[in-house]
C-alpha cells in the first residue's frame, strides 16, 4: 500500500468519525459539559496554593459514624417528635436559630405528619471535634396513608458554651432554600465537600430508589406528593405572604400613632413651657398683628393702644402673643413689656435679708405646685435655662429680697420668683 492509499484510507476514517459526531453531537455536547464540570469540582476542591489548610478535611473523607452517643440520638429524635407535633417552642429549645417563616412552615406541614419512624444517623466530625456532620434517613408515616416514604435530612449540630449539643439551624434545609440567615463561609465549603462524597451519593440514590417504590405501591401516597401537598404548600405560601403584610401594615399603623401621640405630646409641654415663660405687656400705639415674625407676613388685623397682651416669647424684632385665640406676632417697638415679674424692692434690708430671703432656707427641697419658668438671671425676660414641671423639686441655693430664689433643678441651676415656691 503506497502513501497515497493510506492518505486516502485515513481520510475516510476521519470523514466517518466527523459524520459520526456531527450525527450524535448532543452526547458529546453534555460529555463535553460534564467533562468541564469535573473539572470545576476538582479544581474548586483542590488545595489553594500557598494556604495552610486543606479545602477537604481528612474528616470528610472518613466512612460514616453509626455508633454515636446517647447525647447526639436523643438529640436527633426529640427534634423530630417535636417537629411531628408541630411544637415549635420545643423545636426552637432544640434547634437554632428558627426564623418566624420556618415556624409559619413546620406548623403547616406537621399537620399532615403522623410521626417520623426508623431513625437511623450517620456522622462525619464537622470544623472540630465538638461539631458534626449529621445525615439521617427516616421514614415519614403521613395521616392516613398507610405506606411510609423515605427520606434523607442534614444537620450540622454543634456544641454551645455549656458544653450541649444544638442543631444550628442555619444550615438546616430550609434556611438554605430561603437564604434568611447569613452562613459561615468556612461550614457552607466543609458542607459543599460532605455532599459530594460518594458515600453520601450512593445513599441518596439508595433513598430515592426507595421513595420511587413507595410511589409506585400507593396510589394515596403519589396523590399526595404529586397534587395534595404541592396545592397546600402554594396555599400556605399565599397565607403567610398576606400575614407578613398585615404585620407589617399594622406595625405601620401603631408607629404612626405613636409618633401622633409623641407629636402631640412634645406640643402639649411646648404649650406648658410657653405658658410657663409667658409675661405681660401693653400695646404703646396702633400697631399690626402679623402671622409671622416678619413684616410682610401675611397681615391678620390690628391692635389698639392701650391693649393688654400676653407675651409668650421673641423671635427677632417681634413679640410673639396671643391674638383672639391664636398665636401671632407683633413688632416690639409697640409694646411695653410689665415688669411684674421682677419686685423691686425699695425697703433698705439688712445684709442678713437680702441674702437668706426669709423663709426659704439654704438647702430646702420645694415641690412645685404649677410649671414655671427657671431663668438665668433674676429678671422675667432673661433667658431660661430649663422648665420645671408641677410635681417637681428643686433645692434652695438662696433666696434674694428681690423677690426671686436660686435653685438647683437637676444638674443646673437658675432663677425662679419667690412667691411661686410657696
Amino acid at each position: 500500500m503506497d502513501i497515497q492509499d493510506i492518505k486516502t484510507k485515513i481520510k475516510g476514517i476521519f470523514d466517518i468519525c466527523v459524520d459520526f459526531v456531527i450525527k450524535n453531537r448532543r452526547y458529546f455536547l453534555a460529555g463535553c459539559i460534564f467533562i468541564v464540570m469535573a473539572l470545576l469540582l476538582f479544581l474548586g476542591t483542590s488545595p489553594k496554593s500557598g494556604s495552610s489548610k486543606s479545602s477537604t478535611p481528612s474528616s470528610v473523607t472518613k466512612k460514616f459514624k453509626t455508633k454515636n452517643s446517647d447525647e447526639l440520638v436523643k438529640l436527633i429524635n426529640d427534634y423530630y417528635t417535636a417537629y411531628a407535633a408541630g411544637d415549635t417552642d420545643t423545636l426552637s429549645t432544640i434547634a437554632t436559630p428558627v426564623s418566624d417563616q420556618e415556624v409559619s412552615y413546620i406548623q403547616f406541614y406537621s399537620q399532615y405528619i403522623d410521626s417520623f419512624n426508623d431513625i437511623k444517623i450517620f456522622t462525619k466530625q464537622g470544623l472540630n471535634d465538638k461539631s458534626y456532620l449529621v445525615s439521617t434517613e427516616v421514614n415519614v408515616k403521613y395521616t392516613d396513608i398507610e405506606t411510609q416514604a423515605p427520606g434523607l435530612d442534614f444537620f450540622y449540630v454543634e456544641t454551645n458554651e455549656d458544653g450541649k449539643l444544638y442543631i444550628n439551624n442555619t444550615y438546616g434545609s430550609f434556611n438554605q432554600n430561603n437564604n434568611i440567615y447569613e452562613m459561615d463561609a468556612e461550614i457552607s465549603d466543609l458542607i459543599s465537600v460532605y455532599i459530594r462524597q460518594q458515600d453520601l451519593l450512593d445513599m441518596e440514590a439508595d433513598i430515592a430508589k426507595a421513595y420511587d417504590e413507595a410511589l409506585a405501591s400507593d396510589d394515596s401516597l403519589n396523590v399526595f406528593f404529586s397534587e395534595t401537598l404541592p396545592a397546600a404548600h402554594q396555599q400556605w405560601h399565599k397565607d403567610y405572604e398576606e400575614q407578613v403584610a398585615a404585620a407589617e401594615a399594622e406595625a405601620a399603623k401603631k408607629e404612626e400613632e405613636e409618633a401622633a401621640a409623641a407629636e402631640e405630646e412634645a406640643e402639649k409641654q411646648a404649650q406648658e413651657e410657653e405658658e410657663a415663660n409667658s409675661y405681660s405687656g401693653t400695646v404703646n400705639s396702633r400697631a399690626n398683628v402679623r402671622e409671622s415674625a416678619d413684616k410682610e407676613s401675611d397681615k391678620l388685623g390690628s391692635i389698639d393702644k392701650g391693649t393688654s397682651i400676653t407675651i409668650y416669647g421673641e423671635e427677632g424684632d417681634f413679640y410673639k402673643f396671643d391674638y383672639e385665640g391664636k398665636k401671632a406676632y407683633i413688632t416690639k417697638d409697640a409694646v411695653t413689656v410689665s415688669s411684674d415679674d421682677s419686685t423691686e424692692t425699695t425697703e433698705e434690708t439688712s445684709e442678713d435679708e437680702s441674702t437668706t430671703g426669709g423663709s426659704l432656707a439654704e438647702g430646702t427641697e420645694v415641690t412645685l405646685t404649677s410649671t414655671v419658668n427657671i431663668r438665668s438671671q433674676m429678671d422675667s425676660s432673661a433667658s431660661k435655662v430649663a422648665v420645671a414641671y408641677a410635681g417637681e423639686k428643686v433645692t434652695v441655693v438662696m433666696s434674694y429680697a428681690e423677690g426671686w430664689t436660686k435653685v438647683k433643678y437637676g444638674k443646673k441651676e437658675g432663677y425662679i420668683r419667690t412667691d411661686l415656691l410657696k
